[in-house]
Order: structure tokens, then sequence, then C-alpha cells
């Protein structure tokens, strides 16, 4: 069996040579999205889910998302490829937006919040406008704890959406010397960090990420999950290989615009670094906290119990 190492899970994760191309991102479209254009009495929307189906929903403007009634539901594909980029969808039975069987969209204009898309297979190529719905709020999380005993050491990265419910998903390592080990976190302690200790031993970063920004750094625990399930990743150094999936989360979310500072080619702990065991993770997620200090969101602030508004 085909051991990867961390270096090519990186690659798979972020794409391979994602550090030499231009910062340009296709738009990023999972997510709920307003038919600003619309002229029927009832919001239209359409919600695209990360396994390749979209739901058209209709309803009250004056309600959540959530409430809204499925209309249809079609398979698409993205063709990012093209420019401008592509939407391909499988329709069933034709409805006011998707003719029945294979239709196109280009999206002519976009940015992480709106899109603007014309019907491609139409004579008359009608625009249409589209503005993203809040229904969840995202935050990454960067934490480490150290423990004298080395029993209870670990750094990892959680994802947090709060929505209808709130999800924790947290991997990184447990442990030190010969008994660390690279995996997902037990629920427990990534709950732990759920909020401030207040321990000397523990270091925290969260910061609040956009619905694009969140799914582009999702992808990155999507992949290297995948390598951990199928029990392909080598096992030469767990430290090394956090470092990597920490550069690969930082990567994605800086991949359209610089959203965390990193410290300096030259600074201690810096991303990038190549010795052979990498900087330590503690002191990194320390360093990227004070660089980051105004972004990180202290309990005081974070929004606790949070729930989706009316699409308005």
């Amino acid at each position: 069996m085909c051991r990867w190492t961390a270096v090519a899970l990186l690659l798979v994760a972020c794409g391979a040579g994602a550090a030499s191309q231009p910062r340009v991102c296709a738009p990023e479209v999972v997510g709920t999205w307003k038919l600003v254009t619309s002229t029927q009495p009832e919001a239209v929307l359409l919600r695209f889910a990360p396994n390749g189906w979209a739901n058209l929903l209709s309803g009250p403007a004056e309600r959540p998302a959530e409430s809204f009634e499925i209309l249809a539901q079609v398979r698409y594909t993205p063709v990012p490829l093209r420019e401008p980029m592509r939407l391909e969808f499988q329709t069933r039975r034709g409805n006011d937006l998707f003719a029945s069987g294979k239709s196109h969209w280009l999206i002519t204009a976009s940015t992480d919040e709106s899109l603007t898309t014309q019907q491609s297979d139409t004579a008359a190529g009608e625009q249409s406008l589209w503005s993203r719905v809040q229904t969840q709020r995202y935050f990454l999380t960067l934490a480490a704890r150290a423990d004298p005993s080395q029993q209870n050491s670990a750094a990892f990265v959680m994802w947090t959406t709060l929505g209808q419910k709130t999800e924790h998903e947290a991997l990184g390592v447990t442990g030190e010397g010969q008994g660390a080990r690279l995996g997902r976190i037990p629920e427990k302690l990534a709950l732990d960090f759920a909020k401030h200790s207040g321990r000397s031993e523990d270091v925290m970063m969260r910061i609040e990420l956009s619905e694009a920004d969140y799914h582009r750094a999702h992808r990155v625990l999507e992949a290297w999950d995948a390598v951990l399930k199928g029990d392909r990743l080598a096992r030469n150094d767990p430290a090394v290989q956090f470092n990597e999936l920490l550069d690969a989360a930082l990567q994605s979310v800086n991949r359209c615009a610089v959203r965390i500072q990193l410290p300096g080619a030259n600074a201690a702990g810096s991303a990038g670094a190549n010795s052979s065991s990498g900087p330590a993770p503690l002191q990194r997620i320390r360093d990227l906290r004070k660089l980051n200090d105004k972004r990180h969101v202290n309990d005081k602030i974070f929004p606790f119990g949070w729930k989706p508004s009316a699409v308005g």
C-alpha cells in the first residue's frame, strides 16, 4: 500500500503548484443565494450543496431560509476551466429557471457575496443577479495545549459552524514524542476550545470566515480526512505533518485575499519552515495569534447561540 507523505497530501489539499499561482479564485457557489431580480411575490432562493445538487426554494422574505418550500431539485456541475465560468445543470422537469434536460449558465460577474448569471442556452441571454443569504456563520480556530506529562498535549485546527445547530470538526496532533498521533480530535478536547480556558498552557486564535472562504478551507479537512481514513499517511513525524496541515489551512484561507497575516520568512515559527522537525506547533500558533490579535474573536463577541434571521 502506498503511504502518502504530508508534503504529497499538502499538494492534494491545496493543488499542486498553488503557491506559484496568482491569487485569483473561481466563484464559490456552494451556499444559499437569493434571486435579486425576481418579479415573484415571494423570495426565490437557490441552494447549492457540496454534493452536486441544488434546491430551488420559495417562501416569504420575512422568514428564514430553512422554512422555505423546495420547488425543484437539479444536478449541477461547475465548469471552472472556461472564462467566464459556466454551470451545467441536469433537470428532469423544467421550470421557470431551468429548461428540461441539460442547460447552462454563465457567471459573467462575481464576488464572494454576489453572482451575475446569464442563461447561455436562450437567444435573449437574460441575466440575473443573486446575493448570498447567510444561513450559517463560520469560524476557524487554531489551538494548542502544552502538558508537562506529555499525555494531554495537543495542537489542532478546528472548523466551527453556527446555525440551526453548532458543529465542531477538529483535526490535529495529540500527545508528544513516540506517543504523538495525527487524526481527528476527540469532541471533548475540541469543546474545551469552544471557549477560552484561561490556562497559561493553552493558546487559541479564532477568526470568522465568509462562507466562501470557509468552504475553501474545509476542503483541506476533507482531503486529510480521506487520506487518514484510507490509512495512507506515512507515520514518520506527526508534528511535521501537523505543520503542513496548518500550512494548508492557512493557504486555503488566504487563497483569494490575505485574511491571516503570516510571520516573515526569517521569523521564528514562520510558515513554510523546512527544518527536519519543523517549528513547535504551540509556538507557531502563539506567533499567529500575536500577529492577528485584532482579528481574534474572543468570548465577549463570539455569537454563542446565533440563529439565521429572515431572508429579507
